[in-house]
Parts: C-alpha cells; sequence; structure tokens
C-alpha cells in the first residue's frame, strides 16, 4: 500500500480511555499528568503569623481556583500534555511571632503549579510607637494598636490584600488596628472570601476574615481564614480588659486573650495565625512574653477529568509522527 514512502501495516488510532483523577499536594513535589485534558486546579498560599501583643492577625495564603468553588473566582483550566511533568511548590506558613511585646509576624510562602502562584499572606503588625500597618500579601496582615497617640483616637491600617493583583482577586485587605489613650487592639487578618474585621475600639481585637469554600476534592472544605487581632487593657494596664478576635472560617486562628498566645492557623489551608495578647505584671510593666500564631501551610489540588487519549500502532511517516505529537496523541515507540 502506498504509504508516503514508508512501506507498513495500514495505520490504524485506537482509543484509550483514562479515570478522571485528583492529585493532592500538602507539600512541595512533581505532578505528572496522565492525559492530555484541561486540568482545574486549587492553589493556596501559606498563611501570615500574627503579631505579639494588642496586634494585627496575619493574613491568609492566597487563593486561586479554576473549576469549582465560588465561581467569581475561578480562572481557567490549564492545558496539560500527557507525560509532563509540572513542579509543584506548597508554601510554608509565616513563622510564629518572636515572644515580647509589640513584635510583628511573618510573612507567608507562595504556593504554585503551571506558573500560578497564590502569594503568602501577610503578616499581622505589632502594637508600638509608630505606624504598623499590617503587612501586605495574598490576603492583607491586621494592623497592630498604636502607642503614643493622642487622645481622640487613632486607626492603623490593614494590609493590602490582593498583592500582587491577580484576576480574579486572590485575597483581602487586613483590618484597621485602633487606639484612644489607654485602649488600644489589633485588626483581624484578610481572608480569602473577606477582608478581616476593624478593632471595634475598647480594647477589642477585629475578628478574622473569612475564607471560601472549595470542593475540588470531592468534599467541601474551606479555605483561607484570617487570623484573629489581639485584645489590649487589663487591670494592670488601667483599662478594661477586652475581647479577643476569632479566627476566620476557613483555618484562621483565634487572638490570644488576656495574657495567652495567638493560636496557629490550621495547617493546609492557608489560615493566617492569631496574634498575641499583651501580659502585664506588676505596676503595669511588661512581662511574661507572649507570640502571635504561626500561619498555617498552603495545599495544591489538581483535578483531571475522565478522559481517552489515541494511542499509534504501526508504521508511520514522519510527517504523520510529527502531526499526532503535536496534538499529544503519539504514545511514543
Amino acid at each position: 500500500m502506498a504509504n508516503g514512502g514508508v512501506i507498513g501495516p495500514i495505520q490504524t488510532v485506537g482509543s484509550t480511555p483514562v479515570s478522571a483523577r485528583v492529585s493532592t499536594f500538602n507539600s512541595s513535589g512533581t505532578f505528572t499528568a496522565q492525559a492530555p485534558s484541561s486540568a482545574n486546579y486549587l492553589i493556596i498560599g501559606g498563611g501570615g503569623s500574627g503579631g505579639s501583643s494588642n496586634a494585627g492577625g496575619g493574613g491568609a495564603g492566597g487563593y486561586r481556583a479554576s473549576g469549582f468553588g465560588p465561581s467569581p473566582l475561578r480562572g481557567s483550566a490549564f492545558a496539560v500534555v500527557k507525560g509532563q511533568s509540572y513542579t509543584v511548590t506548597v508554601g510554608a506558613g509565616g513563622a510564629q511571632s518572636t515572644a515580647g511585646f509589640g513584635y510583628s509576624g511573618n510573612n507567608g510562602n507562595a504556593s504554585s503549579v503551571f506558573c500560578i502562584e497564590s502569594a503568602g499572606g501577610g503578616k499581622g503588625q505589632g502594637f508600638g510607637n509608630y505606624c504598623h500597618t499590617g503587612g501586605p500579601g495574598g490576603s492583607g496582615g491586621g494592623g497592630g494598636g498604636r502607642d503614643g497617640t493622642p487622645t481622640g483616637g487613632s486607626t492603623v491600617p490593614g494590609g493590602c490584600g490582593n498583592t500582587p493583583p491577580t484576576d480574579p482577586p486572590q485575597g483581602n485587605d487586613g483590618g484597621d488596628g485602633f487606639r484612644i489613650s489607654t485602649t488600644n487592639a489589633g485588626g483581624g487578618g484578610g481572608g480569602a472570601g473577606a477582608a478581616g474585621g476593624n478593632s471595634p475600639g475598647a480594647n477589642n481585637g477585629g475578628t478574622g476574615g473569612a475564607g471560601v469554600t472549595n470542593n475540588i476534592t470531592g468534599s467541601c472544605v474551606t479555605y483561607g481564614g484570617g487570623g484573629g487581632g489581639s485584645t489590649g487593657g487589663g487591670s494592670n494596664y488601667g483599662a478594661p480588659q477586652g475581647t479577643a478576635g476569632g479566627g476566620g472560617p476557613g483555618g484562621g486562628g483565634a487572638a490570644g486573650a488576656w495574657k495567652n498566645n495567638g493560636t496557629a492557623g490550621s495547617a493546609n489551608t492557608g489560615g493566617g495565625g492569631g496574634a498575641g495578647a499583651t501580659v502585664y505584671c506588676g505596676s503595669g510593666s511588661h512581662c511574661g512574653p507572649s507570640y502571635g500564631g504561626a500561619g498555617g501551610s498552603g495545599k495544591v489540588v489538581i483535578s483531571e477529568p475522565a478522559s481517552s487519549f489515541s494511542i499509534a500502532p504501526g508504521m508511520w511517516t514522519l510527517a504523520e509522527v510529527y502531526d499526532l505529537r503535536k496534538t499529544g496523541d503519539w504514545t511514543g515507540f
């Protein structure tokens, strides 16, 4: 049979079905595609940690997804090539803040796959004599309480979320900290689904922003909650003790109540860490240092649909091999 100069069996193309597959990464690794397809993904950055003492909560890690979760936050699926390997990076949460008076937290680390990156969450800022704005990130960290401000009040801004900017946005801003005379407290860290709560004053910390629910794994799980902002005041400080901010749904850590450390964000949710509360003893002096909780680590999930791909037995011309390789239908020799 004439075959473009090649003599051999008649070419036939068969079809091989593959089942749907979900690959979950709680730490960095490598993903290898089982067939050519449009794969959906969930990429969660590591959360930021909370600050120490009258401080802001950590911001949630960035949230980026396709195919699953709220439709306004869905990006486009990614075309994968059969047998090709892709590097998966899962970002660690920010380390717990230094125990002490007024230390800020630490930023979370980015997660990525397919050259799509979710930024780490912003750090929660600590109490201090200067403007302690929350750190920017996937979601921003909460602003800290502020010392030395004239009576009459001052807010300290939370950090900017969706930094660097993505479309759809990967997160939200942190809440504002607050100071009037002897009352001050931190704002909540931003969440993937909502901004962090501002400190409502009277030594009350802001609540962490809510995360987002996604069912790419087959179960509805909420990711990316912000950490709570911590309280100020207390009997030794000459002001009423306030209420610590709760962590946002989606792994956000709660702030420490009076004399307690912040709670860490939940692992593999990208939740922000809760801020540490002020600890005083004896004539208003600070002692027994507290710290902000660490941010929760990130996560990457990849969902490949059920599909089929062609197999190519027989003798083939170079032109035919070239065309099949281009379309991803050639399985090798």
